[in-house]
């Protein structure tokens, strides 16, 4: 791959001057532009009431292309071999501008099985079905899955309201970093792990850009497109280490597996209909 080539948003031209407004050390080693175009894409995810201070309850999340399912890291359940995870309610606030946010909540949860020896283990990777479809506009938009497997020095932007600094404080605007896909080859020499499904990504000039808590979920974007979800990492912008993500592409197929139709059909209508069939057939075969 070209490593010239230039991510699709661009982060200000002071970004490595400290002394910048605009810019911010979070996500980490992150900045904050001036007009976000990738805010509309990401959702929040929070999980009952906060705790402490306002989103410490927070998950983050991406909305995806056509269906409104937020992709995002798996929720924890005792049931360790179920797909469908129930008794949890999320609420999901979809990004924009302070002004501009829409609340929706959630109705059914999935992870995806991986079977090892026998035993059902899970990826780091879920869908949220809702209950009804979200408003899209200028201001919340969905955005599509990767259509290839991601290519080392592919130049992508990871976005969310993760810590600034490794458990440290929450952002209260969504933060954005700029990162390239690593060889796998670097990955399992660097951090030691071979797991299918996954892939890792950093700056090599400045490796304290990475994602931290609060950013897992979130959309790593290359090409306009949702290629990877923030997974877990080494720390948060450590030295010579990398963040790890699930590699949306290997699991495009359970995501339209599992996701549902725009506007599915009520079960009650597709009954009727059946009925009407039936009956229409019964009509003609007494006539014959």
């Amino acid at each position: 791959p070209d490593e010239s080539r230039e991510s699709q948003t661009t982060p200000p031209a002071s970004r490595n001057d400290p002394s910048a407004s605009d810019f911010q050390f979070m996500i980490t080693g992150g900045y904050r532009p001036h007009t976000n175009d990738l805010v509309k894409y990401v959702v929040s995810l929070r999980m009952g009431k906060s705790k402490k201070f306002f989103g410490d309850n927070h998950f983050c999340a991406v909305l995806r292309q056509p269906l409104t399912t937020p992709i995002y890291r798996p929720l924890q359940s005792p049931q360790a071999h179920a797909q469908k995870i129930n008794g949890h309610r999320w609420n999901a606030e979809e990004a924009g501008e302070k002004q501009h946010h829409s609340n929706c909540r959630s109705e059914e949860a999935y992870t995806a099985p991986q079977v090892q020896k026998g035993k059902i283990a899970k990826f780091d990777i879920g869908l949220v079905l809702v209950k009804k479809d979200l408003n899209l506009g200028d201001a919340v938009a969905s955005m599509p899955l990767y259509d290839k497997a991601p290519v080392a020095g592919v130049p992508c932007t990871i976005v969310g309201w993760g810590t600034v600094i490794q458990y440290g404080p929450l952002p209260d605007e969504v933060i954005n970093g700029e990162v390239k896909v690593l060889p796998d080859t670097f990955c399992q020499k660097l951090l030691g792990w071979t797991k299918v499904g996954m892939l890792c990504a950093n700056d090599k000039r400045n490796t304290e850009v990475d994602s931290c808590q609060g950013d897992s979920g979130g959309p790593l974007i290359c090409d306009n497109k949702v290629a990877g979800v923030v997974s877990f990492g080494t720390g948060c912008g450590e030295p010579d280490s990398a963040g790890i993500y699930t590699d949306v592409y290997h699991f495009r197929d359970w995501i339209n597996e599992n996701s549902c139709p725009r506007r599915p059909c009520p079960t009650l209508t597709l009954l009727t209909l059946m009925q009407l069939l039936l009956a229409f057939l019964g009509f003609f075969t007494g006539i014959w």
